[in-house]
């Protein structure tokens, strides 16, 4: 169809160019509202105690500080699954989620086995606004650090040889996710377009073949 042929089918087609604007327009402007979320993400790691063999409490690792993160986490989370991920360094806003936590282990071993080989706490926090995801971050320290002094309690370690918790980053960094709102509106405003002007080319050859077949059939009338 060349385009003065589009051009005339849009005209004799007006209704449909019409109900596709206004369609069009209010599908842009709800594609082009806000919905930006924000997220935040810290290690807490699990620190082995200062001794004269370990005087750098981050450089000592072990099974037993692995083990104890895990525990710690689970305390925390409950009977709330924590999601496998293929890499570490994936989270929540991957999976799609816009209002949640999570608190997990690191898990390299992929996904025909697990393989937890650090004594670290990935915390991620998603919230409808900073506010909202710096408190609920805040709790989830405050709680794991709870949790760790009641299983050290349970096995009265003494304080001399207790494990301790350590933030990273030290300070909360929280980060806004969302879209752009004009490159969204202008976006749905095309394909909003491209299809009206699809069902235009599809429709009026349609409609012509039927006026032309209700003439064809119509009586000739004596003048």
């Amino acid at each position: 169809m060349a385009l003065w042929d589009l051009l005339r089918a849009t005209v004799r087609r007006w209704p449909i160019v019409v109900v596709g604007a206004i369609l069009t327009l209010v599908a842009a402007e709800y594609a082009s509202q806000d919905r930006s979320v924000y997220w935040t993400r810290t290690d807490l790691l699990v620190l082995a105690p200062k001794n004269a063999q370990f005087p750098n409490a981050l450089r000592a690792t072990s099974e037993d500080l692995v083990i104890t993160a895990g525990v710690v986490g689970k305390l925390v989370a409950g009977t709330r699954q924590a999601p496998k991920f293929t890499a570490t360094d994936a989270g929540l806003i991957g999976m799609g989620v816009r209002d949640g936590w999570t608190v997990r282990l690191p898990d390299t071993g992929g996904q025909w086995a697990p393989n937890y080989v650090d004594q670290w706490l990935i915390i991620e926090v998603v919230g409808p606004d900073p506010e909202t995801v710096r408190i609920r971050k805040e709790q989830l320290v405050e709680a794991m650090g709870i949790a760790l002094a009641r299983v050290q309690d349970e096995y009265q370690v003494d304080q001399a040889f207790r494990m301790t918790t350590k933030e990273a980053p030290g300070s909360t960094v929280i980060y806004p996710v969302g879209g752009s709102s004009p490159r969204a509106f202008a976006v749905t405003g095309l394909l909003g377009a491209a299809a009206t002007l699809y069902l235009v080319v599809r429709i009026d050859p349609i409609l012509l073949r039927r006026r032309e077949r209700r003439a064809e059939t119509l009586p000739e009338t004596d003048v």
